[in-house]
């Protein structure tokens, strides 16, 4: 089966229980992948996360050094690092220049490759950002380094204008990537967690919003689809109670710098007993395809499922014919049961199909990703620290 990439590339503007909205049309592209995936794909989106959670990374393998520019280093390649193309992204302006960018509440930062970076211009395509074009560009000669779920950069940081749609954001901190590791089908990224994560020092895109007061509500949204013509979309100031199901169930911010809560246990619906039964730490993460858990939890519950643990992929798998047998995943947050359906957490690559949790080794929470994301409508409430979430219609 071909890729489907569906780009979407325009912001609406509604009005939602009486309110003003911004509701941004996100671009999807299919994890039904029409080629296997390479044996060291596991490690390579393992290290990324270990590094993005500050784990020390495994090590590496199938590296090369590519130079970024003569004379002036080199980057430590780590091919087919894609999520699982399972990302969901959007497009976005910086300085009146268009990028595609992924919207990720696991980081703070906002970033795009410069003219610089000879490896993501030549190597993966990636649009640039060209400095002499805009007008509103400062740079401050300040330099960065972040860590991703999908690899590493590091550049200069610098200020622009960026719009969301018709949102138009004065002087945001950005960084201009000038070396990257991996390759991603996204340009560069928005991060939307809380200013403690930023590695540029800068204050998150959500927050200007706030301060230069440009949304309605100091809330944003998504509302992720799956094995539809679309992606989805992120809402900006307020939630739409046409794309979930019933009233949102609240669990608090815990730490107010990943968006860290609460969660009450995690099962497998009909089978095997609840684990992190007595309530463990969870991030919610749109930067992060799967769901990712502590090594024997992910164990049991792929034994409940009646997975198999494959040793070349370090992954479980299923037999792709069984998906519509297998049990639904259940998650319990804030004394109410969210679902989803094996459709939706089994991950296709041509005949291999993976279950959508990952183990980590020495991680002691869970991050939840867009596995859960795309059958739940989650809410971010940036005043009042606390997240809503309903089943997504």
């Amino acid at each position: 089966m071909n890729i489907r990439v569906i780009i979407l590339l325009f912001c609406l503007i509604v009005l939602v229980d009486g309110k003003k909205i911004h509701r941004f049309r996100l671009q999807r592209r299919s994890h039904r992948h029409h080629k296997i995936p390479h044996p060291h794909l596991h490690l390579q989106f393992r290290n990324a996360l270990r590094r993005k959670y500050g784990y020390t990374p495994l090590r590496t393998v199938n590296a090369v050094n590519v130079t970024s520019e003569p004379g002036k280093g080199a980057v430590l390649v780590e091919p087919l690092i894609n999520s699982y193309d399972t990302n969901f992204f959007g497009v976005v302006s910086l300085g009146d220049q268009p990028f595609t960018m992924q919207f990720d509440t696991g980081s703070s930062d906002f970033w795009v490759p410069s003219s610089h970076c000879r490896f993501c211009i030549k190597q993966c395509g990636n649009k640039f950002f060209r400095e002499s074009k805009s007008k509103s560009f400062r740079s401050s000669g300040t330099p960065f380094s972040i860590t991703y779920g999908s690899g590493s950069v590091k550049g200069m940081v610098a200020s622009d204008n960026v719009s969301f749609g018709d949102l138009k954001i004065q002087n945001q901190g950005i960084g201009l990537v000038n070396i990257s590791d991996s390759c991603s089908v996204f340009d560069g990224i928005a991060g939307f967690a809380f200013q403690q994560l930023s590695m540029t020092k800068s204050v998150p895109p959500f927050q200007q919003m706030i301060d230069q007061q440009l949304v309605e509500q100091p809330i944003f949204s998504f509302h992720l689809k799956s094995g539809s013509s679309d992606g989805g979309s992120m809402i900006l100031g307020g939630s739409n109670s046409s794309l979930y199901y019933g009233p949102l169930t609240y669990t608090n911010v815990t730490e107010a710098k990943y968006w860290t809560f609460k969660m009450d246990f995690i099962k497998v619906h009909g089978k095997g007993s609840r684990h992190c039964k007595s309530g463990c730490k969870a991030i919610m993460d749109t930067g992060t395809s799967l769901n990712v858990g502590p090594v024997l939890e992910v164990l049991h519950l792929c034994n409940d499922i009646g997975a198999v643990y494959n040793d070349t992929y370090k992954l479980y798998t299923v037999d792709c014919a069984s998906i519509p047998q297998l049990p639904i995943l259940v998650f319990g947050i804030a004394g109410k049961e969210f679902y989803v359906k094996p459709q939706t957490y089994v991950i296709m690559y041509a005949n291999l199909c993976f279950v959508g949790l990952m183990d980590l080794l020495g991680l002691d929470h869970w991050i939840i990703g867009d596995v859960f994301m795309r059958e739940n409508y989650v809410e971010f409430d940036w005043a009042r620290r606390r997240m809503g979430i309903a089943p997504a219609v």
